[in-house]
């Protein structure tokens, strides 16, 4: 009899207070807490993380955290991974909304094999990414297409 794989359900918690004008505080259990606004294109507080911020960053951090969980699985000899990412809001059919969040890695690894194999090629590691892409659980919530373009570096 084929065993039946259960899956466990999170819940996520946070809690905001207004403080002034369209400013407030983001808190979240043992956290720092942050201070947040609307943005300025839309009359909030200059220099202040905003909800669009988080948007894109959460893709960007979703994207990160699982191309380091499956890297580490498949043993990729990682030198270093920074990203930025660029988030298109646009007015589309009579409202604003994100249509495209662009998350650009750079990824540095190391050519050897673990094993002793042939090594790490830009291949193997864009499939790494790809597999992390389809499996990152914040674009896959998103409506929002989310798309990786790395740059990849071996050393």
């Amino acid at each position: 009899m084929e065993a039946v794989k259960r899956y466990k359900t999170f819940t996520y918690h946070t809690s905001l207070e207004w403080t002034q004008n369209r400013q407030g505080t983001l808190s979240s259990d043992s956290k720092p807490s942050l201070d947040i606004s609307g943005p300025p294109e839309f009359k909030g507080i200059p220099g202040v993380w905003t909800p669009e911020d988080f948007y894109v960053a959460s893709a960007e951090m979703c994207a990160m955290t699982t191309f380091l969980s499956f890297g580490e699985r498949k043993s990729i000899p990682l030198v270093s991974y920074r990203s930025s990412a660029e988030g298109v809001l646009e007015f589309v059919e009579g409202k604003y909304r994100f249509t495209k969040i662009f998350v650009k890695p750079h990824i540095v690894v190391g050519k050897s094999s673990p094993r002793g194999g042939a090594g790490w090629t830009e291949e193997h590691v864009e499939e790494v990414i790809r597999q992390a892409h389809d499996n990152c659980l914040i674009a896959n919530s998103m409506a929002t297409e989310v798309e990786i373009l790395p740059t990849i570096e071996l050393v």
